[in-house]
């Protein structure tokens, strides 16, 4: 009886650690893909001049022209 306990003591701890680790290398593969994409969808913005802001006199000229 005691050794059966043993050996569910050691899968429940093997458990445990492989879903420790399985948590610990999912959280670090979301956080790098979301830094690549934050970094990318950023580029972008610069790139089609979104994060520029435009002065509201050109603005209005523009709608006028």
């Amino acid at each position: 009886m005691n050794n059966n306990y043993n050996e569910d003591n050691q899968r429940k701890q093997r458990a445990i650690k492989q879903a420790k680790t399985a948590f610990i290398v999912l959280l670090v593969s979301g956080l790098l893909m979301g830094l690549l994409v934050s970094f990318g969808l950023i580029k972008l913005m610069n790139y089609f001049g979104l994060t520029e802001k435009r002065n509201q006199i050109e603005i209005i000229k523009d709608n006028i022209n």
